[in-house]
């Protein structure tokens, strides 16, 4: 059959959250689907369009005019919120398509797609020609959301949603960030821009915001501010730094919000900035401000949620006044009061998160809090002091999980921060976090770490993927879930896809160093080497000593063919690793013939002096690799291979292997461990 064009209106849907959705109830996800199928399959067959295909759980489907494609996806709209929980997204497009072989191909599928990807959830959006075509004849009504950057499409496309009753209006916070860029990506552009626009956004932050926003809109993203302390005794902050904690924590479970990292929310601490300045920079749509006023047999705190637009506005004010022996559960009361002040419905699963659980003994809530504010200092005396809190939080309470989940984190600190080897800690640590998990199994913290240690550790990618994806399901704000899942879907095959998550990781958490490491590193993964680059310096600028950032600027470099550059940071790595040897290596071997052979002599140092210093295979491997040379990287690979090094599963993703990858040796090890050819 040969191939064939036509114009015709494409509509891609895709069930949100079906992914995590399968993950956690396979059954259930199955029962959506068919009920899913049946739906669109109806709806299709009743405005004459024709399903092309299926796509996972999602559908494409073509049809002859524009309006009838638009009254389908209502039709869906509408059957779905009757007969499924679950909401479906929606995207349209008029445009040249080409048939070939029972599939079409062109710009108006990719378009559809794309405006379905960034649909509001119950949503559907369209495009101007979608609009254009049927604004004259019919009433249904649409709102235009201003030109929208789509992925893999060259040109901005005129956007709009279709207005009718039961689907969501697009936030005025989500319309700015149709329009552009997160303002996050742009500061971090350049940091001069960085600094001029800051300076702006101080000066004139609300009148920018206003700009944009002119009519108060749902609250889907929020900022919990420190805690203020107005009790007159200094030495309570670790308690309220703990209870704010524990309150991003819990709000963070609702999926419907966006909750910005406790370390994102401290570097406003004692600012002197308004709510929509803040909310500005951060692009969130209000702000929880908190004090403690009492702290004693009895516990004060009012909590206020204040809207930053159109205007600042206080939304709601409470004062909680309870026992001592009700602090744990207060986070998740106060979580509960606010999902309810902005009107949001609690999953099941959300409902069952946030319930009163067991109260926690006062002292033992109270010695865990302690313990937490010294293993965040991160010294050796004071994760020994918090090891002895975490210790005595036990003794108190012996079924309290956060005390098991202090002794394990404490353990794997001392191994972090090079205080002790990992083989001395490990039994010990593991115990800690399985007691932890059994007594508790919402933590979040536990269900990712499980999680990472499947990946890089055990390499069981089954379980991997199912930790994931009920930790990102439990806790979608939870920055370390998405930002290691991006590198997990990378490892699996899908970088492209990975993308996303390791991107929402810096968003919730945009002061963070090691976030940016993660996203510049899934950006090379996935051989877009410009823009990891350009975050890379910018990230380089702010902090030159980044442990992850500087390896993956290593290898930019590298895929860029920038070899002065690419030798320049492999100095600066082994000069703050204090690795003398290397650098001399280095230095001499790029006067003998350049950067290969300073990579080739590098790699042979660290092979005679292995009898008396460890140097893993994986780090000779991959200097190998950066030398050209097959069968020493290969006997080198097979070697960390036999040490189960961590870094092994990247062998199915990292471009610095592509040179060796149709190798039988490379392939044979793919195959061991299980992972995409």
């Amino acid at each position: 059959m040969h191939a064939k064009r036509k114009l015709a209106a494409i509509m891609f849907t895709d069930i949100v959250g079906y992914t995590a959705l399968m993950g956690s109830d396979e059954d259930k996800a199955f029962d959506v689907l068919e009920k899913s199928r049946d739906i669109h399959i109806k709806s299709i067959n009743k405005f004459s369009g024709k399903l092309i295909k299926e796509m996972g759980d999602g559908m494409l489907a073509q049809f002859d005019t524009a309006i009838d494609s638009v009254l389908c996806a209502i039709e869906i709209q509408k059957q779905a919120r009757q007969q499924i929980k679950e909401k479906i997204r929606i995207g349209l497009h008029l445009g040249d398509i080409t048939f070939d072989h029972e599939d079409i191909f062109g710009d108006g599928v990719n378009i559809a797609s794309r405006l379905q990807s960034v649909a509001d959830p119950g949503g559907i959006y369209i495009s101007e020609s979608i609009q254009k075509s049927i604004r004259a004849k019919s009433t249904v009504n649409t709102k235009y959301l201003g030109q929208v950057k789509l992925k893999n499409v060259d040109y901005p496309v005129n956007t709009y949603s279709i207005v009718e009753d039961g689907l969501p209006i697009p936030s005025a916070s989500k319309i700015e960030q149709l329009k552009g860029k997160s303002l996050f990506y742009k500061l971090t552009r350049s940091i001069y821009t960085y600094i001029i626009l800051l300076l702006l956004i101080i000066a004139n932050g609300p009148w920018i915001r206003n700009a944009f926003k002119t009519e108060a809109s749902p609250i889907t993203s929020l900022l919990i501010l420190p805690f203020d302390n107005f009790t007159g005794d200094e030495s309570l902050e670790y308690v309220v730094a703990g209870i704010h904690d524990a309150l991003i924590g819990d709000v963070g479970k609702i999926s419907a919000l966006r909750v910005p990292s406790k370390r994102t929310a401290n570097a406003y601490r004692n600012v002197e900035k308004s709510i929509p300045q803040i909310a500005t920079e951060l692009n969130v749509d209000a702000a929880v401000e908190t004090s403690v006023t009492c702290y004693g047999e009895n516990i004060c705190i009012q909590v206020k949620l204040v809207s930053a637009f159109p205007e600042e506005k206080q939304l709601w004010v409470h004062d909680f006044n309870i026992e001592k022996g009700e602090l744990s559960n207060l986070s998740r009361k106060i979580a509960k009061e606010i999902s309810q002040q902005i009107h949001l419905n609690l999953t099941p699963m959300e409902e069952q998160l946030l319930a009163e659980a067991k109260p926690i003994d006062p002292d033992a809530y109270e010695a865990y809090l302690r313990g937490m504010s010294y293993w965040e200092l991160g010294t050796k005396p004071d994760l020994d002091r918090a090891m002895g809190y975490f210790q005595l939080s036990r003794e108190i309470d012996p079924d309290y999980a956060l005390a098991y989940l202090g002794i394990s984190g404490t353990w794997g600190a001392y191994v972090q921060h090079g205080f002790l080897p990992l083989s001395e800690v490990y039994e010990k640590a593991e115990a800690a976090r399985n007691m932890a998990l059994k007594l508790d199994s919402s933590l979040v913290e536990i269900i990712a770490h499980k999680a990472g240690g499947y990946t890089w550790g055990e390499w069981n990618w089954k379980k991997a993927e199912k930790e994931f994806l009920r930790a990102i399901e439990i806790n979608p704000n939870y920055a370390f879930s998405q930002a290691y899942y991006s590198h997990f879907l990378a490892i699996m095959g899908d970088p492209e896809k990975g993308l996303p998550h390791s991107e929402l990781a810096m968003q919730l958490d945009p002061f963070n160093t090691l976030y940016m490491s993660i996203h510049g590193q899934a950006l090379k993964n996935a051989g877009k080497f410009d823009e990891a680059l350009e975050l890379l310096q910018k990230l380089y600028e702010i902090e030159p000593d980044q442990g992850i950032a500087l390896p993956a600027l290593w290898a930019v470099y590298h895929e860029l063919g920038d070899e002065e550059k690419a030798l320049d940071i492999a100095k600066r790595i082994y000069t703050l690793r204090e690795n003398e040897l290397a650098l001399k290596s280095l230095e001499q071997g790029f006067e003998e013939g350049g950067y290969h052979l300073a990579m080739q002599r590098t790699a042979e140092m660290m092979i005679s002096k292995r009898d008396s210093i460890y140097f893993p295979s994986w780090q000779i491997f991959t200097l190998y690799c950066r030398a050209g040379m097959k069968e020493e990287a290969l006997e080198w690979l097979e070697k960390a291979y036999e040490e189960h090094d961590s870094n092994m599963p990247y062998i199915s993703v990292d471009p610095l292997f592509d040179f060796i990858r149709n190798e039988p040796r490379f392939q044979n090890l793919l195959k061991k461990m299980g992972l995409p050819l």
